[in-house]
């Protein structure tokens, strides 16, 4: 019985620090992405002016 309390006491605790990194995660992948849209969309109206 202690065994299955620790194992439910240890989930409980890891469970909102999991949660939170992978939404942490979610975020920077988030913000990369738009920064590379922002650089391709950079680029192609640099190389549409070159072409000019």
């Amino acid at each position: 019985m202690a065994l299955l309390l620790a194992a439910v006491a240890g989930i409980l605790l890891t469970a909102p620090a999991d949660s939170a990194r992978s939404t942490q995660l979610r975020a920077t992948a988030r913000k990369h992405r738009r920064a590379d849209h922002r650089a391709l969309q950079a680029e192609a109206k640099d190389s549409s002016k070159a072409r000019r």
